[in-house]
């Protein structure tokens, strides 16, 4: 029985003794060990669990300097009898004729919603985990991460954030977010315009409490991110939406009325469009000529793999009019719950007294460390690393969603980050679509929380690439694609006219396909009568490649350097009076507008 209740595990990190320690207060505190009992011999236990005897000895002497046991001479190590004498008499609550206190009767007044996470607990446990804001032990920082914890307890550190600093954030992680974070966005800030919160759902929280009422309208993304939504409905405050257009939120849709306008402008949530720079200096002007305020929530904005970051709307704030707010969770991990928020000093000083409410400041251990990251070097470092991490994961998403779902699928134009918008075929019930994934391992995200309107699209689901690795991706799409082939509701398309013999031979010969990436971005494809052929992809040609084609009886075969993942694949053509179908096995892998000479 003993060996049941003390399994102790040699793999762990933990050290068989504390791990013992453990067992044995969980042990007594339960009962299992009653008060006054004598424990097993050193001997005896640790012949039972395999384990050493000074194990066990080292283990019950730090149990006796706790108070949990006590030793007898001549007789034994016994269960300390006065172990429960600080301990309050519980009063008997067995009478069954006393009525429970109504809960849900006394909140009735504050009616809460909230939105649990689009998928399971236990995702770590699927093979094809596509989902965003989840930890990814691969690319966090362990040893430096440590290095700044023990750092941060040093006898000097310890002093300075153990003691009451009233509302007060550390001093030096201010300095840090100053200068090392905030200029990377194009931000300037005094230490007076920074708060540093729990998240950023924290500061958006705050921001809602101070400046969202019954008379406030504010206008959101459609579609957006439910939170502010939530946020909104707590205070009250009416909302109107605005829906995305392929450079950021459709300025057109702003009210006159709005006070205030929430923007994911470096990628949008969910859709990962990014802002661009005219539309952002518009909307400034804008926020200026109708007099709102803005309120930037920058949650992913060094995730930009396909050019240079454009400036975070706050930086062209000359009027103090915009609310920024970002976090460190994204990028280390979601349960350090470390942000800020920057903005007029008016402002921040409200939201701190307000924070005071709730607590004082976030723990100042953990922002101690977080400033010790900041300040070795640690956090440039892991940015560039996840930069890195991150581009090839996305791109590999794209090279795998090229391939396998090109004909079924349209994505939102990108300039990177850790996810994709993803317009499946008509009639796909993405509810049930990512219900049927699940059951083969493969977890992608539903969308209709992303909508606040009416109008929820069925076809639209997200994939994100921060939850798994690069050599998971494509097979993962590989799946997702016979899944959607299998279940989609429009059946074959028609394929037009089946080439064969020499109409197929001189239609190859010396022609050009033009045609679409699932991201949108143009391609073309030359083929010459020698067999070789080319393309280009990109709104500049800045992807280019070459390869080889061949005839074999009726099908047609090519063979890419580098695009396709360099592989050889057959295919049967079809052709319309405008469009070119290149089928396999019966199925359409994909389509394009060609050209003759």
């Amino acid at each position: 029985m003993l060996q049941h209740l003390f399994t102790l595990d040699d793999n762990a990190t933990t050290s068989l003794q504390r791990q013992l320690q453990r067992k044995l207060i969980d042990a007594i505190l339960s009962g299992y060990f009653a008060a006054g009992t004598r424990m097993p011999s050193s001997r005896k236990l640790a012949d039972m669990l395999g384990v050493s005897r000074n194990t066990v000895v080292a283990a019950y002497e730090q149990l006796i300097d706790e108070g949990y046991l006590l030793s007898r001479e001549r007789s034994g190590i016994f269960v300390s009898d006065h172990l429960y004498d600080e301990h309050a008499q519980a009063a008997n609550c067995d009478d069954e004729n006393v009525e429970p206190f109504d809960w849900d009767a006394a909140c009735n007044a504050c009616t809460i919603e909230s939105s649990k996470p689009p998928y399971p607990d236990n995702w770590a446990d699927y093979e094809f985990p596509f989902i965003d804001g989840q930890y990814d032990q691969s690319l966090f920082p362990l040893s430096q991460w440590r290095e700044c914890s023990r750092l941060s307890l040093n006898v000097d550190e310890i002093k300075s954030w153990a003691r009451d600093s009233g509302y007060q954030d550390d001093p030096s992680l201010i300095h840090e977010i100053r200068t090392k974070v905030l200029p990377r966005r194009g931000i300037q800030a005094r230490p007076e315009e920074i708060l540093v919160t729990l998240g950023s759902q924290q500061a958006l929280y705050l921001v809602s409490r101070l400046l969202m009422n019954s008379t406030t309208l504010l206008t959101t993304e459609e579609p957006g991110y439910q939170g502010i939504r939530q946020l909104a409905q707590q205070n009250l405050c009416p909302i109107r939406f605005a829906s995305i257009a392929k450079d950021g939120i459709n300025l057109q849709e702003i009210s006159a009325q709005t006070r205030l306008l929430y923007v994911t402008p470096s990628h949008q949530v969910p859709t990962a469009v990014t802002m661009s720079r005219e539309k952002r200096d518009a909307l400034m002007q804008r926020a200026s000529e109708d007099d709102f305020v803005i309120i930037e929530d920058d949650y992913e904005s060094e995730a930009n793999f396909i050019s240079n970051p454009n400036p975070a709307l706050k930086s062209l704030d000359t009027q103090g009019r915009v609310v920024y707010i970002s976090s460190f969770s994204k990028a280390l991990a979601p349960g350090l719950r470390l942000g800020f928020m920057v903005a007029d000093p008016a402002l921040i000083s409200r939201a701190r007294q307000l924070r005071a409410l709730i607590l004082r400041h976030p723990p100042a251990n953990n922002q101690r460390i977080m400033a010790l990251f900041l300040s070795l070097g640690y956090y440039d470092m892991t940015m560039r690393r996840l930069h890195q991490a991150i581009s090839e994961r996305w791109q590999e998403l794209r090279e795998a969603l090229n391939h396998y779902l090109g004909p079924y699928i349209v994505t939102s134009e990108t300039m990177g980050g850790g996810t994709c918008w993803v317009k499946g075929p008509p009639g796909l019930d993405s509810q049930k679509f990512a219900a049927a994934a699940a059951e083969k391992g493969i977890l992608i995200e539903p969308v209709d929380r992303f909508y606040g309107g009416s109008e929820r699209p069925e076809s639209y689901f997200r994939l994100g690439v921060r939850s798994l690795p690069k050599e998971k991706i494509r097979p993962g799409i590989e799946q997702l694609a016979k899944l959607i082939e299998d279940i989609r509701a429009d059946g074959d398309p028609a394929f037009g006219r089946h080439l064969t013999g020499q109409e197929l031979k001189q239609f190859l010969s010396n022609v050009a396909f033009t045609g679409h990436t699932v991201f949108g971005d143009p391609y073309t494809i030359t083929l010459f009568a020698d067999g070789k052929m080319q393309g280009v992809e990109g709104h500049n040609d800045e992807k280019k490649d070459i390869g080889t084609w061949w005839l074999k009886g009726n099908t047609w075969f090519r063979q890419w350097q580098h695009w396709s993942y360099g592989e050889l694949l057959g295919f049967d053509i079809y052709i319309t009076e405008s469009r070119i179908h290149w089928v396999r096995d019966g199925k359409l892998v994909d389509a394009a507008n060609y050209l003759k000479p």
